[in-house]
């Protein structure tokens, strides 16, 4: 077979052509899977500034980045959203309850899929974990051992076979979710509320506080037996009391300012003030009268003024802590006997302390959601605008 010089021209016309197409596939995709990188390092770098945002000095940066994190736990082009999760939970472990920290755990409910995450001994105190888009949240199986949960909210969860061992579910409000077959073994609680909640086959075998609703619903080995959605009846209540921890002698100008405070209470909200005087308490059964009152109460103010001074002295005597001490104010002692009862009673408190206590329930390092702290100095005609007076009556 003979080949004409114009065949081998078209062959050789044909082959370059085929050699330009390919050689253009090959370039496009060495320019995609190179874009791809680039892009992948860009969003890993800048993953890495946000999260190294969350430890700057700047609260303002903190928060920015706590908002911006959540682009990660949502991001389709690159998964990120294990390690962006990874290190909220790492956080909420140590962070104390406040702004930074609910911002930062309500920003799990953009994960959409927390199936088998560790939150074991996270802060989740006040949080939303839902949706208002009324997507479900898949919890199936997460782990929440020891997870403080205090008046959170759990909204719309898939959470079959969820761990809340030894968890604490204070004030916590439940709705519209799934928890068949979890593990509630040990967890507190107090006051929490259910609507709407399937519990089939959960394990509450030695939880404390549990609804007096859950009476003929579990098994004698702590199983709940009950079938069909579960609902609690609210917990608000209809008239607040507030019991007044304060000193029996104080100067004139703390009387003045509890007075204010009883003022505001009782004519711009009207709650029922518990307001004991020195000339007040029983000569007997003084325990017995408080705790009584204190049961009967809905929140507590505790005032933490300067009753004792001290000039010069030691503390922990005797102890390897020991250590000189010099011109420390403290409170009465009746405000840690009378704080521990209201604890005990699962009510918030609102601590109101003069400057430089400092100790016991008034240390500032405690950081609890349902407890509140104002200072003396504060202006009592903005009480209502206080922003931790909002956050000790919205505890209630």
């Amino acid at each position: 077979m003979e080949f004409k010089v114009s065949d081998v021209i078209q062959i050789i016309a044909i082959l370059s052509v085929v050699t330009a197409v390919v050689y253009g596939i090959l370039k496009y995709i060495q320019d995609f899977l190179q874009s791809a990188s680039r892009k992948r390092e860009g969003y890993y770098k800048s993953f890495d500034i946000v999260v190294s945002q969350l430890s700057s000095d700047n609260k303002t940066s903190q928060l920015s980045a706590a908002i911006l994190l959540r682009r990660y736990l949502t991001n389709t082009i690159i998964d990120l959203h294990i390690e962006a999760v990874n290190v909220i939970s790492s956080i909420l472990k140590v962070i104390p309850t406040g702004v930074l920290q609910k911002t930062l755990g309500d920003g799990l409910a953009y994960a959409k899929n927390l199936s088998k995450i560790d939150l074991q001994n996270t802060n989740l105190q006040n949080l939303y974990l839902g949706r208002k888009d009324d997507i479900r949240i898949n919890m199936k199986e997460t782990d929440m051992f020891m997870a403080d949960i205090s008046y959170a909210t759990l909204n719309n969860i898939d959470g079959q076979g969820a761990i809340f061992l030894d968890a604490i579910l204070y004030h916590t409000q439940i709705k519209k979710c799934d928890f068949t077959n979890a593990y509630f073994k040990g967890t507190d609680l107090s006051k929490a509320y259910f609507e709407k909640v399937k519990l089939y086959g959960a394990n509450f075998c030695n939880a404390t506080n549990l609804p007096i609703e859950f009476e003929g619903k579990l098994s004698q080995e702590g199983i709940f037996m009950y079938e069909e959605e579960f609902t609690t009846p609210s917990t608000k209540q209809e008239c607040k009391t507030v019991f007044f921890s304060m000193p029996g002698c104080m100067s004139k100008e703390d009387e003045i300012l509890t007075k204010d405070y009883k003022a505001y209470l009782e004519n711009e909200l009207h709650f029922e003030v518990i307001y004991y005087q020195k000339d007040e308490y029983p000569e007997f059964g003084q325990f017995n009268k408080i705790r009584q009152s204190i049961q009967n109460s809905s929140a507590m103010i505790a005032f933490g003024f300067k009753q004792i001074s001290i000039k010069e002295g030691i503390s922990h005597p005797d102890t390897q802590y020991e250590q000189s001490i010099k011109d420390i104010d403290l409170p009465t002692p009746w405000n840690e006997l009378e704080v521990g009862m209201g604890l005990m009673n699962n009510i918030p408190i609102l601590l109101v302390k003069s400057e430089g206590i400092n100790s016991g329930a008034f240390d500032n390092k405690l950081s609890e959601c349902f407890v509140a702290t104002i200072t003396k100095g504060a202006d009592n005609r903005d009480l209502m605008y206080n922003p931790e007076m909002k956050k000790w009556l919205a505890a209630f």
